[in-house]
């Protein structure tokens, strides 16, 4: 059975492998774009340091104003302040699962518009669950694209040993 404590560890440990992948970003790559308009590799990380907390935000919210109200702070971050920016969405989502109680994990009603109506669990599994490892991949193709020839697909899904694995059970 998922727990929240289950949701939570697969979201942080998305975070810190998303950490290590800016640690392999080619120096001057931040304004990279694979093509255009595709968003360049600053502009994936600013939406990682917000879409985590957004998405859990969104299922106590029913809305993504959270995101709205951050997407200023973030506007301007450089690749040096990221790191720091993706701690702050470790500890956000942290803090948050902390408040869900379970009975809210499995019950709590979430209506986004456009989007449909959940329980707070499958709105999590079909937004932080998707939109976090699909950035994540981007990122990785930044890196890749723009000029990491050392890079593996090992580096997107698993970490050096920094990143403590999922709690089982």
């Amino acid at each position: 059975m998922l727990t929240k404590d289950h949701l939570r560890d697969y979201i942080v440990n998305e975070y810190k492998i998303i950490k290590q992948l800016v640690t392999k970003l080619p120096e001057g790559s931040e304004d990279f774009r694979i093509s255009e308009p595709q968003r360049s590799t600053i502009e994936v990380l600013r939406y990682l340091t917000l879409v985590g907390p957004a998405t859990v935000h969104a299922g106590f919210d029913n809305g993504f104003q959270w995101f709205g109200e951050n997407a200023k702070a973030v506007e301007n971050l450089t690749l040096a302040e990221v790191p720091s920016y993706l701690d702050g969405a470790i500890a956000e989502v942290e803090a948050l699962f902390e408040k869900m109680t379970d009975d809210d994990f499995a019950n709590r009603e979430v209506s986004v518009e456009g989007m449909g109506d959940w329980t707070m669990q499958t709105w999590l599994l079909h937004t932080a669950c998707k939109f976090l490892p699909a950035y994540k991949l981007m990122l990785f193709h930044h890196a890749k694209a723009a000029g990491n020839t050392d890079i593996g697909t090992f580096d997107a899904w698993r970490d050096n040993g920094e990143v403590p694995a999922p709690s089982a059970g």
